[in-house]
C-alpha cells in the first residue's frame, strides 16, 4: 500500500455552522426563557448551557465567515477533472488577496477519505478517517490587497490506490485541500472532490 499519514478531518463551512446554530438556538432559548420565567432552577441551569453552546457555534461561523471573508476565494484548476489510479495531475493555483493580511504556511493537500457507517446496538454512528498522501507547503507572510500568488503543483493518485467508491455503508473519497492558518481566527479551508475513476492510467 501507498504510505500514508493520518489527518483529522477539518472543513469549514459558516453557512452550515451558522443554519445549525440558529436551529439549535431556535430550540433551546424557548425553553431557558421560560424556565426562567418560572424560576425553575434546573431548567435555568440546564436551558442556559444550551443557549451558550448555540452562541458558542455561532460566534465560530462568524469568525471563520470573517476568515473567508479577509482570505477572499483562491482560484483552483485541474489539468484533468476525471482522473484513473496512478494517474498524475496539475494543480494550478492562483489567488488575490483582497485586504492587508497575515497568514502562516499554505498547504495544497491530497487526501483519501474513508468513511464507514455501521450499527453499534440502536445507534448508527459513522465514522471519517483521512489519510494524506501528498502535500505541498508554501510559506506565509504579510500581504498586502492586491498581492497575487500563482503556483502550479504536480499530485499523482497513488498507483497502488483505491478509485472512488460509493456504496451503502462505505465510502471512498479523493479530496484537495487547501488550507491556510490566520493568526486569532480559525483557519480557512477550501476543499474539491476529486472524481477518480476505476481505471489503470
Amino acid at each position: 500500500m501507498f504510505k500514508e499519514k493520518r489527518v483529522s478531518v477539518s472543513q469549514n463551512r459558516p453557512g452550515c455552522f451558522a443554519a445549525f446554530a440558529v436551529f439549535w438556538l431556535a430550540i433551546s432559548l424557548p425553553i431557558f426563557l421560560i424556565a426562567l420565567r418560572d424560576g425553575e432552577m434546573t431548567g435555568i441551569l440546564i436551558g442556559g448551557l444550551f443557549v451558550a453552546i448555540g452562541v458558542a457555534i455561532l460566534g465560530y461561523a462568524l469568525l471563520v465567515a470573517y476568515t473567508r471573508a479577509r482570505i477572499g476565494k483562491p482560484e483552483i484548476l485541474l489539468s484533468n477533472t476525471t482522473l484513473r489510479v496512478g494517474e498524475t495531475f496539475t494543480v494550478s493555483y492562483l489567488h488575490t488577496f483582497k485586504r492587508d493580511v497575515t497568514v502562516g504556511e499554505i498547504h495544497l493537500q491530497l487526501i483519501f477519505r474513508e468513511t464507514a457507517t455501521y450499527q453499534q446496538g440502536t445507534d448508527t454512528r459513522t465514522v471519517t478517517h483521512d489519510h494524506m498522501i501528498d502535500e505541498r507547503t508554501e510559506p506565509g507572510g504579510s500581504f498586502q490587497a492586491g498581492s497575487l500568488i500563482n503556483q502550479t503543483y504536480e499530485f499523482q493518485i497513488p498507483p497502488d490506490g483505491m478509485h472512488n467508491l460509493d456504496v451503502r455503508r462505505n465510502k471512498l473519497q479523493w479530496i484537495l485541500r487547501m488550507k491556510m492558518s490566520v493568526p486569532r481566527l480559525p483557519d480557512f479551508v477550501e476543499q474539491i472532490d476529486l472524481d477518480v475513476v476505476p481505471e489503470m492510467a
